[in-house]
């Protein structure tokens, strides 16, 4: 058996990922148990290369084969589906998002006092899925205030996202990168995740 899930290999097909993902997903009695993958090229990321004729056996959520169209045997009844121009890899790994902030939004500094752990939790829920629709199926969220990357929402299929390994707040000594010491000392204003010693 393979880690990685279906869907997420899904999304990996390189040129296709958008018809092969909303057909995975179709509900109905149409829908077939088993999945068949035929893909022109295939990296092995282990080896370093690029493997040519290559079928992914799928059965559920679970990747069960992967090997040559030659020699693997498949089940007559399972849909399969045919890229002869694709190139399928395991999903990619970044290991420094911030999923719970927002670049467009002047969330630094004291306007960042204005959002929401919840808004921040809902912001992070929008990433999570724009950052699998780019191919990642595993990454590091490294900082986000009130734990709002802390939860099971995507294990629970709640939300589509990547695997997330989180920190939660980020750890830093007064006046440090992650501590925010903008406002008056009347406010004894403190950020989360800041301690000395």
């Amino acid at each position: 058996m393979y880690e990685i899930t279906s869907r997420a290999f899904l999304l990996l097909v390189l040129g296709a990922a958008g018809t092969i993902s909303g057909r995975a997903q179709q509900p109905g009695p149409e829908r077939h148990n088993a999945l068949i993958l035929h893909s022109a090229q295939l990296l092995d990321v282990k080896t370093g290369t690029t493997l040519s004729d290559q079928i992914i056996v799928i059965d559920g959520d679970t990747i069960t084969a992967v090997g040559p169209a030659k020699s693997l045997k498949t089940t007559t009844d399972a849909e399969r589906i045919e890229l002869p121009n694709a190139t399928v890899l395991p999903g990619l790994i970044d290991c420094h998002v911030h999923l719970t902030g927002n670049p467009n939004q002047q969330d630094l500094g004291p306007a960042g006092l204005h959002i929401s752990y919840p808004r921040r939790a809902l912001t992070g829920a929008l990433n999570a899925r724009i950052t699998l629709e780019a191919r990642f199926t595993t990454v590091r969220n490294v900082a986000a205030n009130g734990y709002a990357d802390v939860g099971d929402a995507i294990n629970a299929g709640d939300v589509p996202g990547p695997r997330m390994l989180v920190s939660g707040p980020a750890l830093s000594i007064t006046g440090g990168h992650r501590d925010k010491n903008y406002l008056a000392p009347q406010f004894a204003f403190s950020k989360e995740g800041v301690a000395d010693g």
